[in-house]
């Protein structure tokens, strides 16, 4: 299938508001691969985001490089340790809605040094025996640097970390995924297609370390905001918590199928995670099809 796919996510935040996420999709059927990094800093009102869709494969391992473009994902230990690299040119924008209206802003350069090291155990989402698609995630601990411009800030806080492999289409269907901590006791991660259609993830605790909850149904309140880009989310999950969901700073972006003349919606955001009086930080994502 042209839009079979292998990619790799990583997201991280800390208290102070900097956040950002990598992801590296592979697309062996058209020899490309996609690479996007965003960041969002608490003194910018836009995100710097790194976006390249025509980026030749990797020769060997995860290394790629484009025009104005070196990153590399290397797992030092598996399913526990991987480094994340970039040196690139970004684009700083004015505001996460300029991403819909072709990412014009001040170049800037961004890298990264990240270490990611594991914290919870990895959720393999249960695919029917004999399908071909698989993923998996699991949270842990970010450390490590990163540079913009001729800053450089020192990066101490969680994240999480996505692997999947199957047929990809962008354009088919829309969902709404989330993936947080809140204090150092729970991380939760759920994905709910269009329309309720499917609901998967899973709930960790730190008093069952070794086990994970899977979540099986939750209802899903969105608030939009300027632009479809959501500003407040809620997630009631059956025998687990209500969880309140504020947008602090989003970082989207704009897929378009320049074969097939159709585009999506990609607003994904740093949020903040409330459950009763405990609080934490995290990523979601809200694929929108345009019709």
């Amino acid at each position: 299938h042209p839009w079979w796919n292998e990619s790799w996510y990583v997201d991280f935040a800390n208290d102070d508001g900097v956040g950002g996420y990598v992801r590296l999709g592979l697309y062996p059927n058209q020899q490309r691969a996609w690479y996007w990094a965003c960041l969002v800093l608490p003194d910018r009102t836009g995100p710097i985001v790194v976006r390249d869709h025509d980026v030749p494969l990797p020769r060997s391992g995860l290394e790629i490089r484009s025009e104005g473009l070196w990153a590399e994902l290397i797992c030092e230990t598996p399913m526990e340790h991987w480094t994340i690299g970039l040196e690139a040119f970004g684009v700083a924008l004015d505001g996460p809605e300029d991403a819909y209206t072709g990412e014009i802003g001040e170049r800037i350069a961004v890298g990264l040094d990240l270490e990611w090291e594991i914290e919870t155990p990895a959720y393999h989402y249960p695919y029917p025996p004999g399908d071909p698609h698989a993923h998996y995630e699991h949270h842990g601990a970010v450390h490590g640097e990163i540079l913009v411009g001729n800053q450089r800030i020192a990066f101490e806080g969680r994240g999480a970390r996505d692997h999947s492999w199957g047929e990809r289409d962008w354009w088919m269907w829309g969902w709404h995924w989330t993936a947080f901590r809140v204090g150092d006791d729970v991380a939760v991660n759920l994905v709910q297609g269009d329309l309720a259609l499917f609901t998967e993830g899973y709930v960790w605790r730190a008093e069952e370390a070794a086990d994970l909850r899977r979540i099986a149904s939750a209802t899903v309140e969105i608030h939009d905001g300027p632009h479809g880009i959501p500003t407040a989310a809620r997630y009631v999950i059956p025998g687990e918590f209500d969880v309140g969901v504020e947008v602090l700073a989003a970082a989207p972006l704009l897929l378009l199928d320049a074969q097939g003349g159709r585009s999506a919606r990609f607003p994904r955001a740093l949020c903040r995670f409330e459950i009763g009086e405990q609080t934490g930080l995290g990523w979601a994502e809200w694929l929108q099809i345009e019709r």
